[in-house]
């Protein structure tokens, strides 16, 4: 019985004497050096390109959670390389980038909340957005396809509430929507989403409009033509009885998403209507107010 203990006939304890590889790794073992922390640097770019790829395990939860991760990802990359003069570059609707992301943040947390996740006030901005962000992602990549259908309150200057599909869709439009403000701000170029969240951002605000016409419900629908990536065909009611089209309107699908968060002027937006001409700038002066300021 002993021998399968016995290495060439030594006990463990004569061999582990013996031998210099075995008595380091012991050594080893027994006094483990100090575990050294990654540099901060490496520690972001670690967190980064694991948001980039985290992808939930439902299907129809990782559709708005995937969207989200990838613009929350290119926010943190944008606000890790500003300097202290750049957080207090001017931004036109919340004075400097600062009160920018703390707008953003605080739109956030709306969702948040509704998430249970709670802020940290005390924590720089930058990261208190980061971590907020990220909370929320977690949760929301975690929950079930049901949760997706709970209504919430939406951002933005107009009283609304949808589910929480909806609501995680105009996460995604606001925070891409303020990473192209920061990039303005900082003298880089705008960068769209990729076409298929495009195509989910004109939807979202598409569902949108008939609440936002201002006047009385008009009888009719409209075609809305998007061209471009991201691009699609909708046909919008304006009244629960609606059942004529009174206006078909083509436009670029990206630009579309920016009149949306009203970053582009209604009167410069190019496009082209056929039918009631009144009816499609009322359409497109209406789409500039869906926006998250």
């Amino acid at each position: 019985m002993t021998d399968s203990y016995l290495y060439n006939g030594q006990s463990p304890d004569d061999h582990v004497a013996s031998c210099p590889h075995c008595s380091t790794a012991i050594a080893l073992l027994d006094q483990p050096e100090t575990a050294i922390e990654p540099p901060p640097a490496l520690r972001e770019a670690v967190l980064s390109l694991a948001r980039r790829r985290r992808t939930p395990a439902v299907l129809s939860v990782a559709s708005v959670a995937a969207p989200y991760a990838e613009q929350v990802a290119l926010m943190d990359d944008l606000l890790a390389d500003l300097s202290a003069s750049q957080w207090e570059a001017p931004v036109a609707r919340h004075g400097t980038v600062r009160g920018m992301i703390e707008h953003l943040a605080a739109n956030d947390a709306t969702v948040a909340a509704f998430m249970g996740v709670s802020g940290a006030p005390a924590a720089p901005l930058h990261r208190r957005w980061r971590d907020q962000a990220g909370s929320l992602l977690e949760r929301v990549s975690a929950s079930s396809e049901v949760l997706l259908g709970v209504e919430v309150a939406l951002a933005g200057a107009r009283p609304a509430r949808a589910p929480l599909r909806q609501a995680m869709i105009q996460r995604t439009f606001e925070t891409w929507t303020h990473a192209d403000d920061l990039r303005a701000a900082t003298g880089r170029p705008g960068e769209p989403p990729r076409p298929g969240h495009v195509h989910m951002i004109a939807e979202f605000g598409l569902a949108l409009l008939p609440r936002a016409m201002k006047g009385p419900r008009r009888d009719v629908s409209a075609t809305m033509v998007l061209t471009g990536p991201g691009g699609g065909t909708w046909t919008i009611p304006l009244s629960p009885s609606s059942d004529h089209v009174a206006v078909l309107i083509s436009a670029d699908a990206v630009a579309f998403c920016r009149l949306l968060a009203n970053r582009c002027s209604p009167d410069a937006f190019p496009y082209a209507a056929e039918g009631d001409p009144a009816l499609a700038r009322d359409l497109i002066r209406a789409a500039a107010t869906l926006g998250c300021d």
